[in-house]
């Protein structure tokens, strides 16, 4: 049986933002802030093959992005070795108006391109990942801070495989580097995954 393995949408990875404690807006999530290669608005893809499950126009939010969640259509492997359902949230691209609920898309078709809509100073995705087909986020408060968190936040890095082609411009923020693998990379075998019911 083929496996699909679960991939970062970009080719170039640029963290711009990272997440915890020294993050000035992702202290609460697992949030990712990803760049392209330059200023410009780099593609960003299917991370595997997906549908459209929910989708924010900028009367939707408090800071006016677009947002769209793609919810996996059938049983993906990971990078850890989890495997199953992923939903992932690409918030700030320049444009979803195309878009619908329920469409499909095929791994590595574009999706859309990274923009600047709502809070944003430059071009970029906020990526989130979500483990099993949750789409949607809550707001966590901690103090006088609060932020919406995608429902079943689980770490991108820890889930996603960079493509082969995958380039990293930056993989450290503020201190705090993040590790990316590759699928040549990988630890397990397949034979390590359950069959499929």
């Amino acid at each position: 049986m083929a496996y699909q393995r679960a991939y970062f949408p970009m080719k170039y990875i640029n963290v711009t933002q990272g997440y915890g404690d020294y993050s000035s807006r992702h202290r609460l999530s697992y949030a990712l802030d990803l760049a392209g290669k330059d200023s410009g608005k780099d593609e960003v893809f299917a991370p595997f093959d997906c549908k459209i499950t929910k989708l924010y126009q900028p009367k939707d939010t408090i800071n006016h992005a677009y947002t769209v969640w793609l919810t996996s259509t059938k049983k993906v492997l990971c990078r850890n070795g989890y495997y199953g359902y992923l939903t992932i949230s690409i918030t700030h691209p320049s444009e979803i108006s195309n878009m619908r609920i329920g469409e499909i898309y095929k791994q590595g078709q574009v999706i859309c391109r990274e923009g600047k809509t709502g809070n944003a100073s430059g071009n970029h995705i906020h990526l989130e990942v979500s483990k099993g087909k949750v789409s949607g986020w809550s707001r966590r408060k901690d103090g006088n801070y609060s932020e919406y968190v995608i429902n079943n936040a689980v770490k991108a890095e820890d889930y996603l495989f960079l493509t082969e082609d995958a380039i990293i411009i930056n993989d450290t923020y503020k201190g705090e580097k993040y590790y990316f693998i590759k699928e040549s990379d990988i630890t397990y075998t397949v034979s390590d995954v359950p069959s499929e019911p």
